[in-house]
């Protein structure tokens, strides 16, 4: 039982195709697994901080786990935990109730990645639109795209999954861009997946509407945004001589090419 958890808690910690909102989700689903370990709780806590320290919605949801995990009623953390699932199901259905009135005219979107947000979104659309058709970016290098197109199809969701540099191809066949974020920044910026502005910017030049759908807990009161370089072998793992090869994941997108932030 011992290895089968560290085993699932070894997956969620390395796993780099999930979106922020959905590694909370199995996180919060290992917690409660282990919810009477203290000591594993804070163990786990601890391992969470350091690999997931740039996403915003993980931090904040394990500070609030520490506030529970230390108060005099030990069923307040067993509460918090059960709470979480069902709160994070209400503010999908709530995000999605405020973009529909605009989003319902639309027939063809095109994504990129996988977000579990938007996911969900266009799983709820597709219930009331059954010709709701989605181009998805596969989203080099390590392809979350191809996940989410699998996902949709397989929610009967018609589906046409293209390269990231087949994008000036097919933004002008769509009604709008619909993308994640992984952090809201305090002045309005949206850092997502790399390949989001340049979706952007395909928009903003088709002029076709470019929308952020996300959660409150991706807001920063942050500015600035610093990318980060991965391991660049995850691009091209041969070594030619003066070749340097850059791995960057997330990169901030400029408020002015966002039509509009749909949230809780």
């Amino acid at each position: 039982m011992i290895k089968m958890r560290y085993h699932q808690l070894n997956h969620i910690l390395n796993n780099k195709t999930l979106g922020s909102s959905e590694l909370v989700r199995f996180l919060n689903s290992y917690l409660f697994s282990i919810r009477n370990n203290k000591r594993e709780i804070i163990k786990t806590i601890s391992l969470s901080k350091r690999k997931f320290g740039h996403f915003e919605v993980i931090n904040s949801y394990l500070d609030e786990l520490n506030t529970y995990l230390y108060a005099k009623n030990k069923s307040e953390l067993i509460v918090f935990l059960k709470r979480f699932s069902s709160k994070e199901n209400e503010k999908i259905e709530t995000i999605f109730n405020k973009g529909y009135p605009i989003l319902k005219k639309m027939q063809r979107v095109i994504t990129l990645s996988r977000s579990g947000t938007v996911l969900e979104i266009l799983k709820l659309w597709h219930q009331k639109n059954k010709e709701l058709k989605v181009t998805v970016c596969e989203s080099r290098p390590k392809f979350e795209g191809r996940l989410m197109a699998k996902e949709l199809s397989a929610k009967g969701i018609k589906v046409e999954l293209i390269t990231d540099a087949m994008m000036g191809l097919y933004v002008p066949k769509v009604d709008a861009a619909v993308v994640g974020a992984d952090v809201v920044l305090k002045n309005g910026n949206v850092v997502n997946k790399v390949g989001s502005k340049a979706l952007a910017l395909l928009c903003r030049e088709c002029k076709k509407p470019f929308y952020v759908v996300t959660s409150k807990s991706k807001l920063s009161n942050k500015n600035i945004f610093n990318p980060k370089k991965n391991n660049p072998q995850e691009i091209w793992d041969k070594k030619v001589k003066n070749l340097s090869v850059s791995n960057i994941y997330f990169e901030e997108i400029d408020k002015k090419l966002i039509t509009k932030i749909f949230t809780d």
